[in-house]
């Protein structure tokens, strides 16, 4: 009894505190190791009372009953075959795959409800491997336990010596085998999880970016429209023709509206809007209690409305996108255009490394678009239910439809919320293979150990076999030399260890290269990734993200250094007609033209290109004489309007128009006033024809 309290008391502190943590919630415990040597050296009745009082510490860390029943039919299947002859390494495996890891599968899916296969086949070959880690350790430390901890009365059935041999091979083979292999696997998961992080970190990043762009490329369409009704009274018919230009050349926009000072609808678009509202009674066109009117009335500001459901014109989310105007200086109405979102899909885009799916809500949480996959309703409430957290040790998971994800969250500026999913089953692919490739090679090494272990023992008995033949037949015994056996025996010993090492420095050298390889691809995926977040993929020149990342540190340098700088915003003209007349093929040729002029003309360090979005690029100039800026850029506009785009058996040609803006020596200027002043003189290139350039400087 006493043995069996101590052994107990050993394998509750290891199993307590002496826990070795894999990846999220796996760990390996120990204890049971001393569990296995009140077994070997005290008999069935001790070794299941320490095998009671080790659970206590499992259960204490994991609350998970199914140890305690592992644990005493272990015992209990380890001491009927040790019985009959059995080694323990094959017992215990021949356990676990037939009793233990059922057991803990039936378990681990009541208790814990993780949906993931692929997470529960790597738990289950956790418990396996750890079962041969723990027998693997127990035998390897057995010869070193004083023979008076033994109860000799304990009788179990000897082993052939082959097996004896194949046990002591495998367990050198196998226990710093899976040492190994279990660090290398733990490390190349962890990476891969920072992987996985890091990615959903940029793509929620890219869609935030995507969102905000997509609002405010509208916003601006309507904050220029209201500002071209501020700058000039328009009549009637004018601002109607303004107002049904701008909706087609917005696909995106639902429809539009005017109003006056009063909030009464004045005007519309589309043309079939603008009819339903001639034959309204006025009460149903004033739009004064309105939030969208009222905000801008009340702040003189734009304002961005949160998702409703649209009506009268189809039932897709729309957001309403609204701006001030006046005249003499007094506010005369507002512009409103409703942003449909159903096609918000296209900006969707996944990851040649991750499958990611993707999550929109407004500022009041209600579902702006969710990845078809998640079969999740527009326009509801989308809560967030965290759960605790079993696969990674970093990234958060949320419960959506009865199945878990991998999360990363961005806030745009509007206060929409995106999120970027991923399923549990992307980090552990790799883990779950590293387990099956090593228990693949430690059959076919355990295969080729035993054949080879059984012959090496014929070799052994067989002398010995024959000497007792003759002295029991009392014939004379062979006279050979002593010498000569031990050196042949010794000597094939140390061949087979030779071999048995080889394997696993062979096995071994494949799951360093195995790790360096996929440590390798890891790296070159988020070298891709990096170059894609700043590069235009058309082009193959900065995209706005890179361009905003270069040109705010240079205008930054020139305004500390006082050096003159330029940014010019160039826009293609009519190009809807481009792609509507020819196709967007047709579009991305006449878009790479661009490009390519502008790269010949700005090839300066301190010059930088872009595209800024669709139709629109931007270039920044530092240093020199702005006068020589103008004249590059004019030289830009004339090469773009003489340059011929063939395209399959027509010819193309368009033109640009460009605003540009200068600072020579007033440097007190922001960067985004900076863009926006360049901006305003575009809008003025265009109202005033196009092709051409408009600059002014500060």
């Amino acid at each position: 009894m006493g043995y069996a309290l101590t052994y107990g008391l050993i394998a509750l502190l290891f199993n307590s505190y002496l826990i070795a943590h894999l990846y999220g919630n796996l760990s390996l415990h120990f204890g049971q190791v001393f569990v296995i040597f009140c077994l070997i050296t005290r008999g069935l009745k001790p070794a299941a009372l320490a095998a009671l009082i080790g659970s206590i510490g499992l259960y204490i860390e994991t609350h998970n009953p199914a140890f305690f029943i592992n644990s005493l039919i272990e015992i209990l299947v380890l001491y009927l075959l040790s019985r009959r002859g059995w080694v323990l390494l094959i017992a215990d495996i021949v356990y676990w795959l037939l009793i233990g890891i059922p057991i803990t599968y039936g378990f681990v899916t009541v208790f814990y409800g993780i949906s993931s296969s692929d997470f529960i086949q790597v738990i289950m070959l956790k418990q396996l491997l750890n079962g041969v880690i723990v027998v693997s350790a127990a035998s390897l430390l057995l010869p070193f336990i004083p023979r008076r901890w033994s109860n000799l009365e304990v009788k179990v059935k000897l082993p052939k010596l082959s097996y004896r041999i194949f046990e002591l091979s495998m367990i050198s083979i196998v226990l710093p085998s899976l040492v190994i292999t279990l660090i290398l696997s733990n490390n190349a998961a962890k990476i891969a999880e920072e992987q996985v992080s890091e990615l959903l970190g940029v793509q929620a990043e890219h869609y935030a970016e995507i969102t905000n762009n997509h609002l405010t490329f509208h916003q601006r369409m309507v904050d220029n429209l209201a500002n071209t009704f501020s700058w000039q009274i328009y009549d009637s018919n004018h601002k109607l023709e303004l107002l049904l230009d701008s909706h087609s050349q917005y696909p995106d926009v639902f429809s539009m509206l005017i109003t006056d000072h009063t909030g009464f609808v004045t005007h519309g678009a589309p043309e079939d809007f603008e009819k339903t509202l001639r034959e309204l009674p006025r009460e149903e066109k004033m739009v004064d209690d309105r939030l969208y009117y009222q905000v801008p009335l009340s702040r003189n500001t734009h304002y961005i409305s949160d998702v409703f459901q649209a009506r009268g014109y189809g039932n897709d989310p729309i957001v309403a996108i609204t701006a001030p105007y006046y005249e003499s200086d007094a506010f005369a109405g507002i512009v409103q255009a409703t942003l449909n979102l159903a096609n918000f899909k296209k900006f969707e885009s996944g990851s040649e490394a991750l499958d990611v799916l993707v999550v929109v809500t407004d500022a009041k949480k209600q579902l702006v678009y969710a990845s078809d996959a998640l079969g999740l309703e527009r326009l509801t409430e989308f809560k967030v239910e965290e759960v605790e957290q079993v696969y990674t040790e970093t990234l958060p998971l949320l419960a959506l439809n009865d199945s878990f994800y991998l999360y990363k969250k961005s806030i745009t500026d509007s206060g929409w919320r995106i999120f970027t999913l991923s399923t549990p089953d992307t980090l552990i692919d790799a883990y779950r293979s590293d387990f099956y490739r090593l228990i693949v090679s430690l059959l076919i090494i355990a295969s080729i150990v035993l054949l080879v272990t059984r012959r090496f023992s014929k070799q052994i008995t067989r002398p010995l076999e024959n000497i007792v033949k003759h002295f029991a037949a009392n014939d004379p015994i062979p006279q050979k030399s002593r010498s000569v056996y031990s050196s042949a025996e010794i000597e094939s010993v140390r061949d087979q260890l030779q071999q048995a090492q080889f394997f696993m420095l062979e096995y071994q050298r494949t799951l360093q290269q195995q790790v360096e390889e996929k440590t390798k691809e890891l790296r070159e995926a988020n070298e891709k990734l990096a170059v894609v977040s700043v590069q235009d993929e058309l082009t193959q020149i900065y995209n706005r993200r890179g361009f905003n990342q270069n040109a705010k540190n240079a205008f930054a340098v020139s305004i500390r250094h006082a050096t003159p700088v330029t940014l010019a915003i160039l826009d293609i003209d009519h190009f809807k007609n481009v792609n509507d007349q020819w196709g967007h093929s047709a579009g991305d040729q006449c878009i790479i033209m661009v490009a390519e002029e502008m790269k010949k003309r700005f090839k300066r360090d301190s010059d930088f290109v872009a595209r800024y979005g669709g139709e629109e690029f931007v270039v920044f100039i530092a240093g020199g004489d702005v006068d020589v800026h103008k004249r590059m850029l004019e030289e830009l506009r004339t090469n773009i309007a003489n340059h011929e785009v063939y395209y399959e058996d027509t010819i193309i040609s368009i033109t640009v128009s460009i605003g540009a803006y200068s600072i020579v020596e007033d440097l007190n200027i922001s960067y985004d006033k900076l863009v926006s002043n360049a901006d305003k003189l575009l809008y003025q290139s265009k109202e005033n024809g196009r092709n051409q350039l408009t600059m002014e400087k500060q």
